[in-house]
């Protein structure tokens, strides 16, 4: 029986505790739900399956959240920290964009605990309490807090990194998110009221820029990410994941997350080898308003799915199979090449401010000046969508984004004649003449 009610962590009726002997001490480490059931007189428990502390609040909530029905006392006390928290748990969790969702909410739950460690605002942080007045604090605060990259040093411990500015943009999602959070607790009657929040547009937050790589950009960008800057004999093989995501933005034209996301592994079923198409939507992942849409393969990025095991973007290394005694390259999955965009783009002068999302604005662009369909323009960069039928039998069509396929196709023989040696996939310039298995 437990014997410490709401020692560790409490919500309504139930609390978190360990199962204890007659001496109070713990049975196990495993973290149980406890409440008392009026019905019975006696103190139930089910088991959160974790002895990880934060695990087993969460599982504590979501508990609270399927067996309690809010009361006006509830009600009358339900805090903004809170809701944000339940949105996440029930709702923010099970979407595609979980970890933005994760990310927009920290940030607010961040400028929270600031300001009210500096009393100038109030603890807890009521519906009541969020006005316009303090959104524009957390705008202001959002955009002078740089975002920092972190990194662990020789010695295995987290350090700071380089730190860039957070767009205006980036705080404004946080505030629909916040937004978004509120009304879901109003719309499953955990509060009476939901602040009337107003968010600003995309147009009002971000600035038009018409900056653009060219043909000429995109090839030194290549070759940037084929020989590195400087003598340093292994640029090639560091920047190979950052060659293999402008392969895949110039080939696909998709968003970051959709080519992090690429993988030729048949259970996601995105390769469609013999079809010569590629889903940038995996098998399982809902679709949500950034639309990813089925493009057709060309030839330099099949050559490059080819030599991929799973993941598009990913690094890799020789090792030495002592069993079979033979070279095997390992390639291992890489979360983000925005470290080496950023070496990149000092080296060959791109403005700050853009990120590697620039190389699908700068395609999208040089496709159009080409005079590709516009419409099927729209298609490929998911901005205009199929109805479920038509899609389904469309991307077969011979037809399906030709002008398209074609416009890159040109993009790549113009690339090849500028910076050929980048285009091919092979593990790095030094390693021609090596023969491996892979993994």
């Amino acid at each position: 029986m437990s014997t410490v009610k709401g020692g560790v962590y409490q919500r309504g009726p139930f609390w978190l505790d360990l199962v204890r002997g007659a001496d109070g001490k713990p049975a196990s480490d495993r973290w149980y739900i406890w409440w008392y059931d009026t019905g019975t007189g006696h103190q139930r428990r089910r088991s959160t399956r974790t002895g990880d502390i934060r695990s087993a609040c969460d599982e504590l909530d979501k508990h609270y959240l399927a067996n309690h029905r809010p009361t006006d006392e509830d009600q009358s006390g339900y805090g903004v920290a809170q809701a944000m928290t339940d949105y996440y748990l029930e709702h923010g969790q099970s979407l595609p964009s979980a970890e933005p969702i994760r990310a927009r909410l920290r940030l607010f739950s961040r400028f929270m605990d600031i300001e009210q460690e500096a009393k100038r605002m109030p603890t807890p942080l009521m519906f009541e309490h969020i006005d316009d007045s303090m959104l524009n604090r957390f705008r202001k605060w959002g955009e002078d807090d740089p975002i920092v990259a972190r990194k662990k040093d020789a010695h295995g411990n987290w350090v700071d990194g380089q730190k860039r500015k957070r767009a205006a943009s980036t705080v404004e999602e946080s505030v629909i998110q916040l937004k978004a959070a509120l009304n879901y607790a109003f719309n499953n009657r955990r509060v009476r009221y939901v602040p009337p929040i107003k968010h600003k547009t995309r147009d009002q937050v971000s600035s038009v820029s018409t900056y653009r790589l060219s043909i000429d950009a995109l090839a030194e960008l290549l070759d940037y990410s084929f020989r590195g800057a400087g003598s340093y004999s292994a640029h090639g093989e560091r920047l190979l994941p950052f060659r293999r995501y402008i392969i895949a933005a110039v080939c696909t034209l998709a968003r970051p997350d959709a080519i992090y996301d690429m993988s030729v592994l048949p259970s996601r079923e995105q390769w469609m080898r013999d079809e010569r198409r590629f889903a940038l939507n995996p098998a399982g992942r809902m679709q949500t308003k950034k639309v990813r849409p089925v493009m057709p393969v060309v030839d330099l990025l099949h050559s490059w799915l080819a030599e991929t095991d799973d993941r598009m973007i990913c690094s890799e290394r020789v090792v030495h199979d002592q069993n079979q005694q033979v070279d095997i390259i390992e390639q291992v999955r890489v979360a983000s090449v925005r470290k080496a965009w950023d070496g990149a783009r000092e080296q060959l002068g791109i403005p700050a401010g853009f990120g590697p999302k620039l190389i699908r604005h700068s395609m999208a662009t040089i496709l159009a000046n080409r005079r590709v369909d516009l419409i099927q323009l729209e298609m490929a960069l998911g901005h205009r969508v199929l109805s479920k039928t038509s899609s389904r039998y469309a991307i077969f069509d011979p037809d399906y984004l030709d002008t398209i396929k074609g416009g890159i196709e040109d993009v790549i023989s113009d690339l090849t004649a500028k910076a050929g040696p980048a285009i091919h996939p092979k593990l790095t310039q030094n390693d021609l003449n090596v023969s491996v298995l892979r993994a």
